[in-house]
């Protein structure tokens, strides 16, 4: 469902937007970097604390889907 609905066309939409497509995966790969840091609870700006725990698999799945985003500006 993210490919059909989300990322088929992104990269033409942003072409003719005229938004670089270096920029777009640039902000793409910073969005990536502060999520997994907010999952992993190792984010600097965070407001709350958290309980400790055990985040990976859903910080990799999170970062799976950024890449699939970067993926498709490519």
């Amino acid at each position: 469902m993210l490919e059909d609905r989300c990322l088929n066309g992104l990269k033409e939409t942003y072409i003719a937007l005229g938004v670089p497509l270096s920029s777009a995966a640039r902000a793409v790969a910073i969005m990536k970097a502060a999520s997994v840091a907010f999952i992993n609870n190792t984010a600097s700006k965070r407001k709350i604390e958290t309980p400790a725990g055990d985040c990976s698999s859903l910080a990799a799945e999170a970062a799976s889907y950024f890449d699939r985003v970067a993926a498709a500006l490519s």
